[in-house]
């Protein structure tokens, strides 16, 4: 009552009117039980939107409750409690069993399993042991890990996925606003049919049952549980989505850009192919090489050295190891010296090859790989090839994103041959190669002007403008860039494609469930609302009955937490 009372006094005519105009004529027509039976149902129907709402955001609600406060800082052989907010880039933290990981960090020491399901949506733990990375917000299950802080705990991922989650709360959809203007028009439908029945039946009960029937409207009930369940079903699965307007923009998508590297590729060169010269066997090339590498901090190396033990390779230690950073690494094993690295590398130290060889060196980087070459003092041994890989099932999530936007397009840096040789894997029929991030850009409001709206998927620095310009900018994989980050709408915190599919089919089912609620709901109460003008329908009755619908309202609104977001869309397909 006290609610209705402010929203009139602040001028917000809707619903609430209709209460407060039918809970009036019921104490002056004396039908003091159809009155009670208004207010009852009217705290009965906040009530039940209060325990939706909550429903609707459970997970979002166990996302906040599960932000980590204190932290255990180790010094020297002392461990003391402070709190999270006073933890120092490189301070060691011990993380107990049960407990929340405070900080993104690296594991010094320990090993357990750790559940990321918070931050991930992936509901097996997964194993942590030394120099693996661990997320603040995981929940450390079995064992004692001793953590180095790697950023303060306001950076944290699972801070800035809290701040994007209230950030995420506090926004209003466009939808949601729209169906409050609705309540407008249907209050004054509703005073229209009870003023006719009033004026034709000379009955004012007739118009008080049209008002009772009319309160409250399911209209304002339907979009904002359901847009809740939406955006709380998504950060279950390790999507942040920031505005409730993004997911209506997804809904209507026409059109979706890709960045290559690192989107629709894993960022990450895998050696794809090993090549013996002069006679040395491949398993030697790939022993040597890898025996050298495990010393080396490159990026390379680490593939380099996944790759050997995948085909279970023995390691040797390199002697007198050294690393030219960028260039390449030399040791000794077994008293003699081998060197890895670049072809000017090897070039430098003397080592002579064919012409040949660089003939084919520059045929491959037009191709998109690296060549790592393995010497000894006088001759090349052998090749390593690296590639950027395609993420798995790539050509079957384009069909399923073919069903969603009429125009797909990659956007990429990367060169026209090797940007052409990944489209047609995968099947994206438009391709801009050797973009700069103003090339993405201006392609993105080309779009804009004939397939809006334009959805934009990156991960990199390089994406943000486009990202930032796109009507929905999806931020994809936990590695993306804070630019990135802060550029995009969507923010999908698990390096996993199939998330961008499933923001689609969430947005879909939202805005297919909510119209659905709205619809129908507004259908059954100018229904029930002729019926009552018509004399069918007493004052009390109806008063239950518009509970009912609001019942059916906000249950079906709920679906969107469960439920097939394929079968919704297969519908809405049709």
């Amino acid at each position: 009552m006290k609610d209705m009372v402010s929203s009139l006094f602040h001028q917000e005519f809707g619903i609430d009117l209709i209460a407060a105009v039918g809970i009036l004529s019921s104490l002056l027509l004396g039908e003091y039980v159809a009155g009670c039976v208004i207010l009852l149902m009217l705290s009965g129907g906040r009530t039940l939107e209060t325990y939706a709402l909550s429903r609707a955001r459970k997970e979002l609600s166990q996302l906040l409750s599960r932000a980590p406060t204190q932290a255990h800082r180790k010094k020297g052989k002392e461990i003391e409690d402070i709190p999270v907010e006073e933890v120092d880039v490189h301070n060691l933290i011990v993380v107990k069993p049960g407990e929340t990981v405070p900080v993104d960090g690296l594991v010094i020491s320990g090993k357990s399993m750790v559940d990321e399901s918070a931050l991930t949506g992936e509901s097996l733990p997964v194993e942590k042991a030394e120099h693996m990375h661990v997320m603040s917000g995981s929940m450390n299950l079995d064992g004692v890990l001793e953590v180095r802080a790697l950023k303060p705990s306001r950076e944290s991922r699972y801070e800035q996925i809290v701040r994007l989650v209230r950030e995420a709360e506090e926004q209003k959809a466009p939808f949601v606003r729209l169906a409050d203007k609705y309540s407008v028009g249907f209050t004054a439908i509703a005073f229209l049919i009870a003023g006719l029945a009033w004026f034709f039946s000379q009955d004012p009960i007739r118009a008080l049952a049209v008002l009772v029937v009319a309160t409250p409207c399911p209209l304002i009930l339907a979009a904002p549980i359901a847009f809740a369940s939406g955006i709380s079903r998504a950060a279950k699965r390790g999507i942040i989505i920031k505005y409730g307007d993004a997911m209506e923009k997804l809904a209507g998508a026409k059109s979706i850009l890709f960045d290559k590297t690192g989107t629709l590729t894993l960022g990450v060169p895998k050696v794809v192919r090993v090549t013996a010269l002069t006679g040395v066997k491949e398993k030697e090339i790939i022993q040597l090489a890898a025996s050298l590498d495990q010393l080396s901090i490159h990026i390379l190396a680490r593939s380099l050295v996944n790759f050997a033990k995948e085909s279970e390779t023995e390691f040797s230690f390199p002697e007198n190891f050294i690393e030219h950073l960028g260039n390449g690494v030399e040791g000794e094993i077994q008293n003699k010296r081998y060197f890895l690295g670049k072809l000017t590398f090897l070039q430098n130290q003397g080592i002579s090859f064919a012409s040949k060889l660089k003939q084919r060196h520059e045929q491959v980087q037009e191709l998109g790989e690296i060549a790592i070459y393995l010497a000894d003092e006088k001759n090349i041994l052998g090749v390593v090839y690296f590639a950027d890989q395609i993420r798995a099932d790539m050509k079957s999530q384009f069909t399923l994103l073919s069903q969603f936007v009429s125009q797909v397009v990659m956007v990429t840096g990367d060169k026209r041959a090797v940007a052409d040789k990944i489209a047609t894997e995968i099947g994206i029929p438009t391709v801009k190669a050797e973009c700069l991030p103003e090339d993405k850009l201006r392609e993105v409001k080309r779009l804009q002007k004939t397939s809006s709206p334009v959805v934009m998927v990156g991960d990199g620095i390089n994406d943000a403008p486009a990202l930032a310009a796109a009507d929905v900018g999806i931020a994809l994989g936990s590695g993306s860039s804070t630019a990135a980050h802060e550029a995009g709408d969507v923010i999908i915190a698990v390096d996993s494609f199939d998330r961008v599919i499933e923001v689609f089919q969430i947005s879909k089912r939202v805005l297919y469930i909510a119209k659905q609620c709205i619809f129908v709901g507004i259908g059954l109460s100018v229904l029930l609302m002729v019926l009552a003008a018509l004399g069918y329908i007493k004052p009390v009755v109806g008063a239950a009955l518009q509970e009912g619908i609001d019942i059916i309202v906000i249950l079906n609104a709920l679906r969107v937490h469960t439920g097939s977001t394929e079968k919704t869309n297969a519908i809405m397909a049709t």
